[in-house]
């Protein structure tokens, strides 16, 4: 009777056995134990079923966001919350959540804070440090950059504390330290963190190929910010040569910024070289208007700056060229020569173009509009007599001379 009574306690604390208290005399003992046997092993092949469908959930999630599948990611998000898993999957299915509500920094950042904080508290050791650097995204955005460090700083500690082997999140720790040491100008410091982790980033090439190449990107723009564009654009297109670069589409502006950059780099050197020899012989007023040129010339890129020649004139440009023959010497053009020669012109009634000034009036109106000219526009005013490239100067003189100008007076307008 004893032994009854405790078999009886211990079934009726389990509720998937119940029925087998209200029948346990009504059977005999072995067949008692042969379906005790078979419920308990229903009930652990349906914890392995669960199990298993976690796990798949999970990967799925991770995949989709590797790609950036914002949609999936959010359905296997919700599977993992709603079921009845381990509330270590619903903690997981919450982290992917705060990523879709984030969206990369367009969602709701405090609600997916807030959910990141969660997960942060009660979510597997590795998901747990995920979070961590996930939850630096929102003061780095907003330029809080101490805080942001502070953040990844724990998550490292976290790491290490606890003992977890993930190189994704060791990886992108140090990526996000150097990111921000980039933001706060300290662009060698960022190159000095990011070439330490070059090992970690190639032993992840194979099983993990998107931090390997977020991972070169980031090398790629710290490049680009201290002027290595060779190395830069070198490195840029191995990440654009990625089957993730459609993804990503800052890896495809990281390309665009180093281009740019190198296109404004060398419209400074060869305004500035150009503006610096001028400068000393030329009045203040002059090397004002010419130190307004080279800045332009350093920040401004729109193609509405390109000047675009019209194709037909060129060509008959070129066919105005005589070429010289074999074993002779060719012309150089004297710029005495080709001022005599304008200044000539300029005596004669021209008949195209604009007419000469027949006031004093006239002219100083004129002289006020040429003053107001920058180097671009005067050399189209001058394009059709001058082939070769002449200097600021030269062009402001030439200009008056086909204009009808008398250059002796004007020299020191």
């Amino acid at each position: 009777m004893q032994t009854a009574a405790n078999i009886s306690l211990v079934l009726t604390d389990c509720s998937s056995l119940k029925r087998f208290a209200d029948s346990q005399r009504e059977i005999s003992y072995g067949g008692f134990y042969q379906q005790l046997a078979s419920e308990l092993v229903r009930t652990v092949r349906k914890r392995e079923v669960f199990r298993e469908l976690g796990d798949k959930l999970v990967e799925l999630a991770e995949e989709a966001h590797i790609f950036r599948d914002m949609e999936v990611v959010e359905r296997a998000s919700q599977i993992l919350t709603r079921l009845q898993l381990h509330p270590q999957y619903q903690a997981v299915g919450l982290y992917y959540q705060a990523l879709c509500i984030h969206r990369f920094g367009l969602g709701d950042i405090d609600h997916a804070a807030r959910l990141l904080e969660t997960v942060a508290e009660n979510a597997p050791p590795r998901y747990r440090a995920r979070a961590m650097i996930s939850l630096g995204a929102k003061p780095r955005r907003q330029g809080d950059y101490g805080a942001a460090l502070a953040l990844y700083r724990d998550a490292g500690r976290f790491v290490s504390r606890n003992g977890i082997y993930d190189p994704f999140s060791t990886l992108q720790i140090q990526r996000m330290v150097a990111v921000v040491n980039g933001l706060k100008g300290n662009h060698r410091g960022a190159i000095a963190l990011l070439e330490d982790l070059c090992r970690l980033a190639h032993s992840m090439r194979l099983s993990q190929p998107h931090v390997y190449y977020d991972y070169m990107n980031s090398l790629a723009v710290e490049l680009g910010e201290v002027g290595r564009l060779e190395e830069a654009k070198n490195v840029s297109q191995i990440v654009l040569a990625s089957p993730y670069a459609g993804a990503y589409p800052e890896w495809r502006e990281t390309r665009e910024e180093i281009e740019l950059r190198g296109w404004r780099a060398s419209r400074a050197r060869m305004a500035f070289s150009q503006k610096r020899s001028e400068a000393k012989k030329l009045p203040p007023i002059r090397q004002k208007r010419a130190a307004d040129d080279v800045a332009v010339s350093q920040n401004s890129f729109e193609a509405k700056n390109v000047v675009r020649l019209p194709v037909h004139e060129h060509a008959e440009s070129l066919a105005a060229v005589e070429t010289s023959p074999e074993g002779e010497p060719a012309h150089v053009l004297s710029m005495q020569e080709w001022t005599e020669k304008m200044h000539k012109r300029s005596s004669d009634d021209l008949q195209e173009g604009r007419p000469k000034p027949t006031t004093e009036r006239e002219r100083q109106a004129r002289l006020m509009e040429l003053r107001n000219l920058d180097a671009r526009e005067m050399m189209m005013r001058v394009m059709t007599s001058v082939a070769d490239d002449v200097s600021y100067d030269q062009l402001f003189r030439a200009l008056i001379i086909l204009e009808g100008l008398e250059p002796g007076e004007n020299q020191g307008a």
